[in-house]
C-alpha cells in the first residue's frame, strides 16, 4: 500500500505518477527475452518482471556513505533496477549460455556473477548472476521500439538457488530471529546441499543425452517430439536441449517442410553441412537443439521455408526474424540489404 505523500521526495513522487509507463516498459523487456530465449531454443523455467515501489525507491534513495553523501544522486531515473527481471533455468550451465544470448541483445553495462563471488568468499547463499541491461537507441528488440535508452536489471538462477533466495528473503524481511545461530547454521547446510543438488541436475542431464545418443530410434517411426529430441540428442550431442514444448513446434515445422518420418529426417541430416551453417551463423553461444536445426532448414530451403513455416506456432514476428536470418546465412548484412 503506497505511503501518504508527505514521505515521498518530489522526484519519487513524480516517479510514482509515472509507474504505469515502467510497468508496460517491463513487460515489453520480459516479453522480448522471453522470445529471445525460445528463437534461440534455450531451456527455461519462468522469466518475471517487476517495478521497484515508491517506498523501495525512498528508501534506496536515501541511503548514505560513510561521508553523510548520497550514495544514488540523481533521484529515480539514475537507477538501473527500477525495472528486474528474473530469469529462472533449471540447470546452472545454462546461466552462462542465456547471459551470452541476453548481451548480445540488450547493451550490457556490467555483469557480475555475485554466486561466484560469494561462493570464492567462502560465504554460503545465492545472488545469482546480476545483468546491469539498456534497449539499444539503434535497432531496440521488436516490441521495445518506445523503451529505447532503458536501462533494466536481469537476475539469472536456478529453480533450486531462486527456491533458496526467495525463502532466506523472506525470513530477512520478516526480521525475526536473523542472528540465530541454529538458524544460521541451518542455512549453511541447506545451501551445501543445494549447490550439490544443483551439480547433480547437470550430471543427469548429461547422462541422460548420453544414453539417449546411444539409442537407435526406428528409422520408419512416424516423427513426434520424443523421437524428435532423441534425434537430435543423437545427432548434436554438444548442444542443449531446448524447451520441451519447442520439439513438438518443430514436429510441426519439419512437417510443412516434407520430413514426417524419423528416417528421412536422418538422411537430411547426412546429406547437409551442419558445421558450415553453425559456422555462418557465428553465433556467440552455444544455441539449443531446435534453433541449430530452424537454422539448418532455413539454409537448406531458403524462401520456401519461410512461406511454409512462417505460421507456425504463435509467433507473429517469425517470417521477419526468418528473413533476417537467411540474410545473414548468406552473407548479407542488414546494412546493405
Amino acid at each position: 500500500m503506497r505511503q501518504s505523500v508527505g514521505e515521498f521526495s518530489p522526484d519519487v513522487l513524480d516517479f510514482a505518477g509515472r509507474i504505469c509507463d515502467y510497468e508496460a516498459a517491463a513487460e515489453a523487456i520480459r516479453k522480448c527475452i522471453v522470445a529471445r530465449l525460445r528463437d534461440d531454443g534455450l531451456n527455461h523455467h519462468d522469466v518475471r518482471c517487476r517495478v521497484k515501489t515508491p517506498k523501495s525507491v525512498q528508501e534506496k534513495l536515501d541511503r548514505r556513505d560513510e561521508f553523510a553523501r548520497p550514495r544514488y544522486p540523481g533521484g529515480p531515473d539514475n537507477l538501473d533496477d527500477l525495472i528486474g527481471v528474473r530469469v529462472i533455468l533449471f540447470v546452472e550451465t545454462d546461466i552462462k549460455a542465456v547471459a551470452i544470448a541476453l548481451t548480445s541483445q540488450f547493451i550490457c553495462h556490467d555483469d557480475e556473477d555475485k554466486t561466484a563471488v560469494i561462493r570464492k568468499n567462502g560465504g554460503i547463499g545465492y545472488a545469482g548472476r546480476h545483468l546491469t541491461l539498456e534497449v539499444p537507441v539503434d535497432s531496440p528488440p521488436v516490441g521495445c521500439e518506445a523503451y529505447r535508452g532503458q536501462r533494466f536489471e536481469v537476475q539469472l538462477r536456478t529453480v533450486l538457488q531462486h527456491a533458496w533466495a526467495e525463502f532466506e528473503h523472506d525470513i530477512r524481511f520478516k526480521g525475526t530471529h536473523v542472528d540465530n545461530a541454529e538458524i544460521s547454521r541451518a542455512f549453511t547446510m541447506a545451501s551445501t546441499l543445494i549447490e550439490l543438488a544443483d551439480q547433480q541436475f547437470v550430471n543427469i542431464s548429461d547422462i541422460l543425452k548420453r544414453l539417449q545418443s546411444e539409442t537407435a530410434a526406428n528409422g520408419s517411426q512416424v516423427l513426434d517430439a520424443d523421437s524428435l529430441q532423441l534425434l537430435l540428442d543423437r545427432t548434436f550431442p554438444a548442444f542443449p536441449h531446448s524447451r520441451a514444448s519447442q520439439y513438438q513446434w518443430l514436429v510441426e515445422v519439419l512437417a510443412a517442410s516434407g520430413y514426417c518420418t524419423v528416417a528421412a529426417i536422418e538422411q537430411w541430416f547426412a546429406d547437409i553441412d551442419q558445421g558450415a551453417v553453425v559456422a555462418s551463423m557465428g553465433y556467440r553461444f552455444t544455441p539449443g537443439q531446435v534453433r541449430v536445426v530452424d537454422d539448418l532448414l532455413l539454409k537448406t530451403l531458403g524462401e520456401p521455408y519461410i512461406d511454409a513455416t512462417k505460421n507456425v506456432g504463435n509467433d507473429f514476428n517469425r517470417e521477419g526474424k526468418l528473413r533476417f536470418r537467411l540474410r545473414r546465412l548468406r552473407g548479407v548484412h542488414p546494412q546493405d540489404s
